[in-house]
C-alpha cells in the first residue's frame, strides 16, 4: 500500500454518516472524558459532543473538483493563514514561552533535526497505512468528533498512545524543546502524558468543530471563583507537522488568548468566518506547534492531494495530574532514553518484562480494538489481569 494517491473516495458521503445529529448545544466539554453523546461514531470519549459534523458541505461531492470544494480552496488561498504568524527560534525561549502564555499556542520553527524528520515521517506513514488496511475508503474516520478522511494515532492504537514506536518515544526530550518547555512550566519537573496525534487525509472536505481537548474534571470550588480556565497551564501538546502546512492541506486553526475564557465555544454554523481562517500557515515542515490544550482550536479542510500528518507528544505541568495518564510506554523503549526524558516519563513506562496491551495494533474501529485487547487480556491469568488493569 501506498499513500501517494490517498484520499478523494467520491463514494464516502461528507460527514460520512447520515444519522448524525444535526445540532450540538456548543462545542465545549469541560468534563473531559465523560460521555456527552450517545451515538456510533469513531471518536474519541472527550470529543463525543462534536459528532453533528460540517452541515456547510452535506450537499457536496468529495471529488477534488467539484465546484464547491474548488471554490472553497480559492477562497481559502486569498483569505487563510494567521496575519503576521511569528516563527520562534529554538534559541529563544523566553519569546516562546512568552506568546505561548498569550496565545495559547506558539510556533518554533526547525525543530526537528533533517533526520529525525525522515525517520518521523517513515513512522508517520508506516501508522496511517496500517490505519488505512482494514479503512481503505478513510470513512471510518476518528479523533476529534469522528468525521471521514481523519484519523487520530493515539485514538486508532489499542494502547490509546505511541509511545511503543521509537520514533515518537525521541520526540520526548528534544534539545531544540526542552528548554522551552523548561521556561513555559518554570520548572524541569513536568511529566509526559502520552503521545499521538492526528492526521488529515485528501478530500477530508469538513471543517472540524472548535473545542478544547480537556482531560481533567472541573475543580470543586463550590463558589466558581476558580475554574481550570483560571489556572497556569495544565497541559501542553507539541505537534510536529510532517509536511509544510498550507493554505490548502489541512492547517490547524487555533483562537488566540482563548485558554483562560469562560464562553461558550462556537459551533460551526455560529461561527465567525475569521476563527475558520485563523490557521497556522504556511508552517514548515519539522516546525514544533506548542499548544495550551485549553485553547480552542479544530480542524481545517484537506483540499490538498497530500497527506497531512502532525504527530504529538503531552506534557503535564508539575502540580497537575489526570486519570487520563496510563502505562502505555515499554521498559525497553523507556531504557533507550536519555536522563531527563526517562525521569518525566515515570508514569508512562512499564514494569521490565511487562506486556503493554494492545501495542502495535491499530485499527480506525473501536471494536476491532477492543478485542485485540480482549484478546490479549484472554491469555494472562486472572491475577495476571487484575494487577495489569490495576496500574494503568
Amino acid at each position: 500500500m501506498s499513500l501517494k494517491n490517498a484520499g478523494w473516495h467520491q463514494a464516502v458521503p461528507p460527514n460520512g454518516f447520515v444519522n448524525r445529529p444535526r445540532t450540538v448545544e456548543y462545542n465545549d466539554n469541560p468534563d473531559g472524558l465523560s460521555s456527552v453523546a450517545s451515538i456510533d461514531i469513531e471518536t474519541t470519549p472527550e470529543h463525543l459532543n462534536l459528532v453533528s459534523g460540517d452541515p456547510a458541505c452535506a450537499t457536496w461531492t468529495r471529488k477534488y473538483d467539484d465546484p464547491d470544494v474548488s471554490a472553497l480552496r480559492e477562497h481559502l488561498r486569498e483569505n487563510n493563514g494567521i496575519k503576521g504568524l511569528e516563527l520562534v527560534s529554538p534559541d529563544d525561549p523566553e519569546r516562546a514561552a512568552a506568546l505561548l502564555h498569550r496565545d495559547g499556542f506558539v510556533a518554533v520553527k526547525d525543530a526537528l533535526s533533517d533526520d529525525l524528520l525522515e525517520r518521523m515521517r517513515k513512522a508517520s506513514d508506516t501508522a496511517i497505512m496500517q490505519l488505512m488496511a482494514d479503512d481503505p475508503d478513510c470513512s471510518a474516520g476518528g479523533g476529534a468528533g469522528g468525521l471521514p478522511h481523519r484519523y487520530s494515532f493515539g485514538g486508532g492504537s489499542a494502547s490509546r498512545h505511541m509511545l511503543h514506536v521509537d520514533e515518537w518515544c525521541e520526540l520526548i526530550d528534544l534539545p531544540t524543546m526542552t528548554p522551552i518547555l523548561k521556561a513555559i512550566f518554570g520548572s524541569d519537573n513536568y511529566v509526559v502524558g502520552g503521545a499521538g496525534g492526528d492526521v488529515a487525509m485528501p478530500g477530508a472536505i469538513e471543517y472540524q468543530g472548535l473545542h478544547s481537548d480537556n482531560m481533567w474534571s472541573e475543580l470543586p470550588d463550590p463558589t466558581n471563583a476558580v475554574t481550570m480556565r483560571d489556572v497556569p497551564v495544565p497541559v501542553l501538546t507539541i505537534n510536529f507537522p510532517m509536511t509544510d502546512l498550507t493554505f490548502e492541506n489541512g492547517p490547524i486553526r487555533q483562537i488566540p488568548g482563548t485558554q483562560r475564557s469562560r464562553a461558550p465555544i462556537p459551533n460551526l454554523v455560529d461561527e465567525p468566518e475569521w476563527m475558520k481562517l485563523s490557521t497556522l500557515c504556511p508552517v514548515p515542515a519539522g516546525t514544533a506547534i506548542i499548544r495550551d490544550i485549553r485553547a480552542w482550536h479544530g480542524g481545517t479542510p484537506n483540499l490538498s492531494r497530500e497527506v497531512r500528518a502532525m504527530p504529538n507528544v503531552e506534557y503535564y505541568a508539575p502540580w497537575f495530574h489526570s486519570e487520563g495518564i496510563m502505562r502505555c510506554m515499554p521498559y525497553e523503549q523507556w531504557k533507550k532514553l536519555s536522563p531527563h526524558a526517562q525521569r518525566i516519563s515515570r508514569y508512562v513506562m512499564c514494569n521490565e518484562g511487562e506486556q503493554v496491551i494492545g501495542a502495535g495494533y491499530m485499527d480506525p474501529r473501536r471494536k476491532k480494538r477492543e478485542a485485540f485487547k480482549q484478546k490479549q487480556l484472554d491469555a494472562m491469568s486472572e491475577k495476571e489481569v487484575r494487577e495489569y488493569l490495576a496500574r494503568l
